[in-house]
């Protein structure tokens, strides 16, 4: 069995074949911590909601947990705020664990291989991350899997550029980073990436609004899901700010991508490949791409960059949320040896 995947700093997502059948799952990479008392134990047991003792507490995770979040005014924690989780973190090292196992199932072969993305687009274990990556690494390893981690933006390349003989430019914004690729036939020419996402917009939008809620003891948080919910459902549009909310977030997304085209502009001029002289397409991934008018203004904030390329074609991803994973899983299944006729027929069943 060979399985992908897709590490992200907000959401886990596993895609993997089993006989004809291609499975997609996706969990939210977060949770939130009640005190263990009855009564909570009681509310749990009732709404058939899974959760985990440890500590004195009551841990609930992925979806579950954003709803008990709202209902229990609980403070809802990203697992890997940073793109990391503390060395001094049980409950993230145990959240992590959960989360994985429930996404992909335990190996039933030796030779069985995950290709996975790791957070922040992280691909080896050097830095403030390298204990993270470590971490994730071998929980991947415990279900019995061989690893091997791959760019996120590589990974799209080769789930999106199927029809320009996977040669173009990839990029994908995350909760904490954005990320780049440049490919050739599929083969990286250059990958890079920027500490910095959409996470710190979401946290600087919610204390701009005093977006916050309060516990039972009367300790304030930020209420980050109120925001996220208005982004996937309100009616807004970054191409035509009518409020100053919708203002203020395309600043703020302007300003993202401006930072990372410029960047990312010193290495690719430093990359004398003959194929940058040719016009080129652009692949956008992530959750902020679906706001109306992103794609707009990545096309103008290029414009301002000066990044010495033509773009010839700017479109989002066609797989989301799962292009990534989906290139994840071309490539383990190219490297397994197994057939791609076999790949494309589960995928259309």
């Amino acid at each position: 069995m060979t399985a992908a995947l897709d590490l992200g700093s907000s959401e886990f997502r596993s895609l993997r074949r089993e006989d004809q059948r291609l499975i997609a799952r996706r969990l939210p990479a977060v949770y939130t911590v009640l005190d263990d008392q009855p009564a909570h134990r009681r509310v749990l047991d009732q709404s058939h909601i899974p959760y985990s003792t440890t500590a004195g507490s009551l841990v609930v995770i992925g979806d579950s947990a954003v709803e008990v979040s709202s209902l229990m005014s609980r403070p809802l924690v990203p697992l890997l705020q940073g793109g990391a989780i503390g060395d001094q973190d049980p409950i993230g090292r145990q959240v992590c664990a959960w989360l994985i196992d429930l996404l992909l199932p335990q190996s039933t072969a030796i030779h069985d291989l995950c290709v996975m993305t790791l957070p922040r687009g992280e691909t080896t274990a050097q830095g403030a991350g390298a204990w993270t990556t470590q971490f994730l690494e071998h929980i991947v390893q415990l279900r019995g899997y061989q690893t091997t981690v791959m760019h996120p933006a590589t990974a799209l390349a080769v789930a999106e550029l199927d029809d320009q003989e996977f040669t173009g430019m990839c990029m994908t914004i995350g909760a904490e980073s954005v990320t780049f690729s440049l490919t050739l036939h599929s083969q990286p020419l250059l990958e890079a990436r920027v500490n910095k996402g959409s996470r710190d917009i979401i946290e600087r939008y919610a204390h701009f609004r005093k977006k916050y809620v309060w516990d039972g003891a009367g300790n304030s948080y930020l209420d980050l899901p109120s925001v996220q919910n208005w982004l996937l459902h309100g009616d807004l549009s970054l191409s035509s700010p009518t409020s100053d909310d919708e203002r203020w977030l395309r600043d703020a997304y302007e300003e993202l991508l401006l930072a990372s085209w410029f960047s990312l502009k010193r290495k690719i001029s430093a990359c004398q490949d003959p194929i940058l002289k040719q016009p080129l397409p652009l692949i956008l991934s992530g959750a902020a791409v679906r706001l109306p008018g992103f794609t707009d203004l990545v096309s103008e904030s290029l414009k301002l960059s000066g990044i010495p390329v033509t773009i010839r074609e700017l479109r989002t991803a066609s797989f989301e949320p799962y292009s990534v994973a989906r290139g994840l899983l071309i490539q383990a299944t190219l490297a397994a040896g197994e057939g791609m006729q076999e790949l494309l027929a589960a995928e259309a069943a």
